[in-house]
């Protein structure tokens, strides 16, 4: 594979979870354990974009590289891209810095799947089988097409089985760009599905993007209050890692 510019954003001023990137999982702080995924797919050089010194200064303890970003920047993928325009990698990937179980196999076939050149935007999902998940809000649901390309995300349990059984595929967080389109993407702003899901990727199908999901296997852990730390160190406990 070529190289690619792996990007986490870790933001310190969480509204739900303030300090989250930080917080103790295993031992370690919760960026580091994203990071290590990072490091451990081998894609390319990694980075963590955040607006905290504080944040900065932990990523170096530990060995990594951290860029200092705008605190005003609106979204995940504006940090990624304001720490990715003077870089030269063509391709770039956007691993969220509040999903500490996220596997290195998952990061590589979202590049994987970007590489193939028919997307914008390269993603994941999981299969979804269990109906009180498919009601969380918190659980982000994605509509894909037979050959990958996704239709449709949302918070409601779509699609709705009016006939039949419905397939769905739960979404997880992390993004892979091609650099014209991720700059496209953070240019374009708010669109009015993205502000009525409150999902960003909608921004990208609403302008026309196409964006298209591996499925893998993976533990759908995204960090976004102290019970989702506490439900991911109950998994490290297990050993499902």
């Amino acid at each position: 594979m070529s190289r690619v510019l792996v990007v986490i954003p870790a933001r310190m001023g969480s509204t739900r979870f303030p300090g989250k990137v930080l917080a103790r999982l295993g031992g370690r702080p919760m960026v580091e354990w994203c990071w290590r995924a990072a490091v451990a797919a081998r894609l390319g050089p990694v980075l963590v974009a955040t607006e905290s010194p504080k944040v900065a200064a932990a990523v170096r303890g530990f060995g990594g590289q951290a860029v200092l970003t705008p605190a005003s920047c609106p979204s995940g993928s504006d940090r990624v891209w304001q720490a990715a325009r003077g870089r030269r990698e063509v391709l770039v990937l956007n691993c969220q810095g509040d999903m500490p179980l996220l596997s290195p196999a998952t990061l590589r076939a979202v590049a994987r799947e970007l590489k193939t050149g028919r997307a914008d935007i390269a993603t994941a999902v999981i299969p979804l089988s269990d109906e009180r998940r498919a009601r969380d809000p918190n659980a982000v649901k994605a509509v894909r097409s037979a050959d990958g390309r996704c239709l449709y995300f949302s918070r409601a349990p779509v699609p709705h089985p009016r006939q039949g059984r419905a397939r769905r595929w739960e979404h997880l967080g992390v993004y892979g760009y091609r650099r014209a389109a991720l700059a496209r993407f953070v240019a374009l702003g708010p669109s009015p599905l993205e502000k009525t899901e409150s999902l960003e990727q909608l921004r990208a199908l609403e302008a026309g993007m196409t964006i298209r999901a591996a499925v893998v296997c993976d533990l759908p852990v995204s960090v976004d209050v102290p019970a989702d730390l506490r439900r991911a160190a109950r998994i490290l406990r297990k050993g499902r890692l």
